[in-house]
C-alpha cells in the first residue's frame, strides 16, 4: 500500500517526515519545492509568498496530478494548500486506485467546491478561517457524495509544528486517526484482492 502525503506551504520538513514515520505504510511526500526544508525558519507569510512565487496553487495541483499518475497511491493525506491541490488533482485524474483522501484545513477549497474527486474524502476544517466564513463552504461540500466535513475546535495549521497554530494534542489525535485510516485502506485492499482471486 502507498500513502501520498501532500505538504502545505512549508514543504517537506523534518516535522512532516516525523508524521510520515507514524504511518504503517510506504509513504511518498509531495512538496511544492524541489529542496527539502525550503520554508523552515520562515514566518507563515514568508512561506506563503515563497509558495506563490515558486509554484502557486495551479502549479501545485498540476504537480500533484503528475505524482498521482506516476505513483498511483491508495491513500492521500493533504495539508492546507496540499489538501486543495490533491482535491483538484483527484477530480482531474481518472484513477480509481485511490481509496481515500484526508485533507486538513483546505481553505482554498472554497474556490473548487464544484469539483468531484473520485474517492471518499474526509475534510478537517479549523473552527474558523480569518479570510472567509467556512460555514457555507462546509454546507456546500456536505452535499457531495462521499465527502465528509468535520469542523474541529483547532486553528488553521494545527498539524504543523512550524505553524503558530500548532496544537500537539490535535497533532497526536489526528496522526493516530490517519494511521487508523491506513489500516482501514489496507484491509479494504486485502479484501478486494481476495474477492478478485476467488
Amino acid at each position: 500500500m502507498v500513502t501520498l502525503i501532500v505538504s502545505d506551504i512549508f514543504g517537506h520538513t523534518p516535522n512532516l517526515n516525523a508524521f510520515a514515520e507514524e504511518l504503517d505504510s510506504k509513504v511518498i511526500i509531495c512538496s511544492p519545492y524541489t529542496n527539502f526544508q525550503t520554508s523552515v525558519g520562515q514566518t507563515e507569510k514568508q512561506a506563503y509568498d515563497l509558495f506563490i512565487a515558486t509554484m502557486g496553487h495551479d502549479g501545485y495541483a498540476s504537480k500533484v496530478k503528475e505524482v498521482l499518475i506516476h505513483e498511483q497511491p491508495d491513500f492521500i493525506i493533504g495539508f492546507s494548500a496540499g489538501a486543495v491541490a490533491a482535491w483538484r488533482a483527484l477530480a482531474a485524474t481518472p484513477l480509481k486506485r485511490v481509496q481515500k483522501m484526508i485533507g486538513f484545513y483546505p481553505g482554498q477549497i472554497r474556490n473548487y467546491t464544484n469539483l468531484r474527486p473520485r474517492c471518499h474524502v474526509d475534510l478537517y476544517f479549523p473552527h474558523k478561517e480569518t479570510h472567509f466564513d467556512i460555514s457555507p463552504v462546509i454546507s456546500q461540500l456536505k452535499t457531495v457524495s462521499g465527502v465528509q466535513c468535520i469542523r474541529t475546535r483547532y486553528s488553521h495549521g494545527f498539524m504543523n509544528a512550524l505553524s503558530q497554530n500548532f496544537n500537539k494534542y490535535a497533532y497526536l489525535h489526528y496522526t493516530n486517526l490517519c494511521d487508523q485510516e491506513v489500516v482501514v485502506v489496507q484491509d479494504s485492499l486485502a479484501n478486494h484482492q481476495v474477492e478478485v482471486t476467488l
